[in-house]
């Protein structure tokens, strides 16, 4: 019977082990050329963090145990207020975005507090190259598909709906839902190999594996084309060059990088250079690559016999023209979410995709146009900002609780990081440094993108969170 008990909770209450498990499906969710194999797992994986949630509320409280939760219980507390006034619209799907919530907050978050220092960068390293693997593999076939030029449409989990895969509409999708989606992942995992890197020195193939990793990625984010990826490149590399006016941090990076500060300065601003006007010249240098191996396969032919199939002579990667797509229709998409919004002000819809989870009579006494209309029912819940997202789905209240617990955790760590009063805290600069602009660019990215809360199985959330615990533990955890 004990052992019984021990494997249970070794295995099914092992949240270092859900987190990875649970990394791998929402992973391969966001590939849709896998036809939808993660359907079922992603199910058991609710099932199994919900086991935890209720193991962690009543018997481990480590969430209760971590810096500021008590806004986040709010925030909690505020949702679950929203189920209940929409459940006439969309009571299910706000059950799933209150499960989801939970297992962000109470599963992912939290540290084990139980851990040493070492086994806990153990399983850091571990959920890093999951991840960087995975992504590395999934980026590789995407390229494969731009030089051979594949381009295809799979069906969705959602009826009616199609994904478009590999080079298709002058942007390479590869096997991800989207090329921002694809080149958000690209970048999570460059960033993931330097906290490795941070974290625990690297093996000689551990270090090809990430500098591979790394250029695969680049040549992936190039193709993507995608403005919410640079803009998250250039926050992080611009943020960077902001925290080396830090002594420490300045010191703390160029020991561990064995790069003179110089160098690393110029380095930096390079691919500032590089990623704000220097990416359409990469993109026409790396759209010729297909034509030019498409000619060297015409040459070599011998059979004579014609192909119907059309060879393009030009090869262009670039968003769609007009000004739609500067913003894929995201100002529109914002002022009806905003719209919408307003009768449910307080406590929000718990939900956001009004017409995927309703007849969207829930919007019948909203003041909508029809474009308002017809850009909610495009949207498909994705609101394309992370603050608004958050607003339509749990209201003012939940967002204020929210962000409020950001703001206090981050503006503590920079705080700490600038200015520190005590010598009781070692502090690793080049760690805390390098996590805080990552958690700082992600918020950049919200700005175009929503990924931390209420878009469901979202991987960047994952992470986010991840760290966000980890690191709020190494220097904001309460004294005992």
């Amino acid at each position: 019977m004990n052992k019984i008990i021990s494997c249970f909770e070794s295995v099914v209450l092992n949240r270092d082990l859900f987190r990875v498990v649970n990394l791998v499906i929402c992973l391969i969710y966001f590939m849709p050329s896998t036809y939808n194999i993660a359907n079922m797992p992603m199910k058991g994986a609710v099932v199994w963090g919900s086991i935890i949630i209720v193991y962690e509320i009543l018997i481990k409280r480590s969430f209760f145990k971590m810096r500021y939760s008590y806004l986040l219980i709010l925030g909690i507390v505020s949702f679950m207020i929203t189920v209940l006034l929409n459940r006439a619209y969309f009571f299910v799907p706000s059950i799933y975005n209150l499960v989801y919530l939970m297992i962000t907050l109470i599963v992912i978050y939290p540290v084990d507090f139980s851990q040493d220092s070492e086994t806990r960068k153990k399983k850091i390293i571990q959920f890093n190259n999951v991840f960087i693997v995975i992504i590395l593999i999934a980026t590789f076939i995407s390229i494969v598909q731009f030089v051979l030029l594949i381009s295809y449409r799979v069906p969705t989990g959602t009826p009616g709906i199609v994904a478009r895969q590999g080079f298709i509409e002058n942007r390479l999708f590869g096997v991800y839902t989207s090329p921002n989606v694809g080149a958000m992942f690209g970048y999570t995992s460059i960033i993931l190999s330097i906290f490795s890197g941070l974290l625990n020195n690297l093996t000689k193939k551990i270090q090809l594996l990430y500098i591979i990793n790394f250029a695969v990625q680049v040549i992936y984010i190039i193709l993507s084309s995608s403005r919410g990826a640079q803009l998250v490149i250039i926050s992080f590399l611009f943020l960077f060059l902001v925290f080396l006016f830090q002594s420490s941090f300045r010191k703390a990076v160029t020991e561990r990088t064995s790069i003179n500060i110089r160098w690393l300065i110029a380095i930096a601003l390079i691919f500032l250079v590089f990623f704000t006007i220097g990416n359409t010249y990469a993109k026409n240098l790396l759209a010729k690559i297909p034509v030019a191996i498409e000619n060297k396969i015409e040459i070599k032919k011998t059979d004579q016999v014609e192909d119907n199939l059309d060879r393009p002579d030009k090869v262009v990667v670039q968003h769609s023209d007009g000004n739609s797509e500067f913003s894929a229709g995201r100002f529109s998409i914002w002022k009806a979410a905003v719209k919408a919004t307003e009768p449910t002000l307080f406590f929000g819809h718990g939900e956001t995709d009004f017409f995927g989870n309703s007849d969207g009579t829930v919007l019948d006494k909203v003041q909508l146009n029809s474009m308002d209309i017809n850009e909610l029912r495009r949207a498909h819940g994705n609101m394309h900002n992370g603050y608004i997202q958050v607003i339509v789905s749990s209201g003012i209240i939940g967002f204020i609780c929210f962000y409020i617990f950001y703001m206090c955790n981050i503006f503590k760590l920079i705080k700490l990081f600038f200015i520190k009063k005590s010598q009781s805290v070692e502090i690793d600069y080049a760690l805390l440094g390098i996590v805080l602009i990552f958690l700082l660019s992600i918020f950049a990215n919200e700005l175009v993108e929503s990924h931390l809360l209420f878009n469901k199985r979202d991987v960047i959330s994952i992470v986010f969170w991840y760290y966000l615990g980890n690191i709020s533990f190494m220097y904001l955890k309460k004294e005992n």
